[in-house]
Parts: C-alpha cells; structure tokens; sequence
C-alpha cells in the first residue's frame, strides 16, 4: 500500500471566451479575463490576427460582437502517495485502472492498493479488446 495518501479536493475552475458570433461562419472565441480582457500571450500568431479581424469588422458580428462567455468547470489535481522505495506515485490510470511507480514498478490500484504486475494479471478470453475496457476508461 502507498504511504501519505494525498487526495485534493475538489475545486471549481473558471475560465472565460470572448465571443465574435455571426451564423453565416460560427464566429470565434478568445481566451480572456472576467473583463474581456484578451489574453495574447497565449495565442498563436494566426489567432491574434483573427482576433485583429474580429475588433476591424464588427458588422460581420450580428448576434454577438466581443460577449463574455463564461465557463465553469470542477477539477481535481492529481492524488499521489509514496511507494516503498520513497518515489512519488501518481494515482493515474495508466492501465486498465492501475498504475506504476516509476522507480521500482510497483503496481498500484487507483486507490493506492499494491497490484501484482499486468502480465500476472488473469483475464478469461483471447485479449483484453473483447471487454470493453478502453470505453470503461
């Protein structure tokens, strides 16, 4: 078992889309502040030239010319805990519900139970493509 269990809360992310919307095209939308406030740092050269063209010809903008969209969104950082040999494991699912410390590969559950390796692992049937799992993830 994993030692020192870290599980984050649940915390609400915010983030916020200027909107240039006409039906003709479907318009754009830009990563911005609460304000409208565009964030330029972060776009490509192609987006800001976009965004240039949007504020040059607002008539093309009927239904929505520089609307502040708002999107909200529960996140979780990572859980984590500490393996046997001392490396930090993250609880990720990085195969079929279970993953490995990267210093001594060690296999874990999600919940920080220590697994036996995969190719221990006894599955009835030809492969594991027959049950489904890549749509259960």
């Amino acid at each position: 078992m994993l030692s020192n269990i870290i599980r984050p809360e649940r915390k609400l992310e915010v983030t916020y889309g200027l909107r240039f919307f006409a039906y003709s095209d479907g318009g754009y939308e830009f990563p911005c502040d609460a304000d409208g406030n565009v964030k330029l740092d972060n776009m490509t050269d192609v987006a800001i030239e976009n965004y240039n063209e949007c504020l040059k010809h607002p008539e093309e903008f009927p239904y929505a010319f520089k609307e502040i969209h708002k999107y909200e969104r529960w996140i979780r950082d990572e859980s984590y805990g500490t393996c046997d040999c001392g490396e930090r494991v993250y609880l990720t699912n990085q195969y079929m519900g279970a993953c490995e410390c990267p210093k001594c590969g060690k296999w874990y559950n999600l919940s920080g139970q220590e697994l036996l390796p995969p190719e221990e692992w006894e599955v009835e049937g030809d492969d594991y493509d027959n049950y489904g799992w890549e749509d259960a993830i």
